[in-house]
């Protein structure tokens, strides 16, 4: 009688060791799911109540098939960032920019901006962005009929860009074509410098690579595993969307030029480096058949190279030091514009800088650091945008790139 006593008052942990194994791992498994799911609407709850919520980036770019990352059509979000918040609103076609038509109206003279983040302008507002600044300039000069339409995409390089006009811009019919060239761009053109950069994340991309007889050979964007989940939770969950932003906060670069960021290696004076040597030939090509796409439409291209750190920060030796430590002697700020304005000339390409404009204004007004950027991030500021429409709607008037003010484009 005692020993059946004994046995019945025996811990429940006692007897759930009894179990057979696979039971446990099936329960144990259930909660630890019933943990992650009750976590997860815990947490999405949270964030759309907490003020978090109210002020977050949502997702406003996604992955594209084509390019590797577009905007997402129709959207209007607030970009919170530091020290900027910036409402980035998207047209139907997927671009940063008013709403537009595809069929040019009869008389319309259309500039075509293309470019990465720069051109993107999602630090500010959208009545600050470069391309609505200078169709303002251009209504107060007597141009009527001129469009200036926004294509830019952040992280973008020579290579997507072709692909975006090829695709996407072509279909309205741009009279004048105006491409940007950021310091990043030849890294961005370039499928082992650019995975580099980006270290233990993936960034989808196509490039042109060279095969043993120096031509350009295509390589598509990758497939993004589980694509159709992941962008659904990118569109609906607040909770997945942070998480991912985290992710791509834990920025571990495997790589890096003497030091730096992977992308200053554009203003390398090393000419024994085949990576870059090659990633400036890919550039090169790339924007010498882009400019023959453009022109056999009928269209003018023109490249514009933006001013770079040297150009309108004279103490930039000094900050760059601060950030990175003693500076490789390889880096030589000129050689970047050296180098494009040698491209532009052997492909007989069409290349304006802007940097004089922006050095006059800078130094008119006395401008100190930051200059025309975010004084968290290197990106234009809304005075940025400004002085880069103003400096724009100039160049263009000087080259006499515009029809006449009043007048209709035909």
């Amino acid at each position: 009688m005692e020993t059946s006593t004994i046995e019945n008052s025996a811990p429940a942990q006692d007897r759930s060791q009894r179990l057979p194994l696979h039971k446990r791992v099936l329960f144990g498994l259930a909660y630890a799911l019933f943990m992650i799911v009750t976590l997860s609407l815990l947490g999405e709850v949270a964030l759309r109540i907490l003020p978090l919520g109210k002020f977050r980036s949502a997702p406003f770019r996604q992955y594209d098939s084509e390019l590797g990352v577009s905007l997402v059509p129709n959207m209007k979000v607030t970009h919170s960032r530091g020290c900027f918040t910036g409402e980035v609103e998207t047209n139907r076609w997927g671009f940063r920019d008013r709403d537009r038509i595809l069929e040019k109206p009869s008389g319309e003279f259309r500039i075509a901006l293309v470019g990465d983040s720069v051109v993107e302008g999602v630090h500010v507002n959208p009545d600050q962005v470069m391309n609505i600044q200078m169709e303002k300039l251009l209504r107060q000069q007597g141009y009527r009929n001129v469009e200036v339409m926004n294509f830019g995409i952040e992280g973008i390089g020579t290579t997507q860009e072709l692909i975006m006009y090829k695709d996407r811009i072509r279909q309205f019919h741009p009279d004048l074509v105006l491409l940007t060239v950021s310091d990043n761009d030849v890294m961005n053109n370039s499928s082992t410098l650019q995975p580099k950069s980006y270290g233990i994340h993936t960034w989808y991309c196509p490039y042109y690579n060279l095969d043993a007889n120096g031509q350009l050979v295509f390589q598509p964007v990758q497939r993004r595993p589980l694509n159709g989940l992941v962008t659904f939770l990118e569109r609906h969950s607040y909770l997945a969307y942070y998480v991912e932003r985290v992710w791509f906060r834990a920025d571990l670069p495997l790589y890096k030029w003497h030091g730096m960021p992977v992308y200053f290696g554009s203003y390398s004076d090393d000419p024994l480096d085949p990576e870059w040597q090659q990633a400036w030939t890919v550039t090169e090509k790339v924007m010498a058949r882009m400019r023959d796409t453009v022109e056999a439409d009928g269209a003018k291209f023109v490249v514009v190279p933006w001013s770079n750190f040297s150009d309108i920060d004279p103490d930039w030796r000094q900050r760059l030091t601060k950030q990175f430590g003693p500076l490789p002697k390889e880096l030589t700020p000129a050689k970047l514009d050296q180098r494009l304005q040698e491209l532009a000339d052997r492909q007989k390409i069409t290349m304006a800088s802007l940097t004089p404009y922006m050095q006059a204004y800078r130094d008119q007004h006395q401008l100190q650091w930051p200059y025309f950027s975010l004084t968290c991030d290197p990106h234009f500021s809304a005075l940025g945008h400004q002085v880069a429409a103003g400096a724009m709607i100039d160049l263009l008037q000087r080259r006499q790139w515009l029809p006449s003010p009043g007048a209709s484009a035909n």
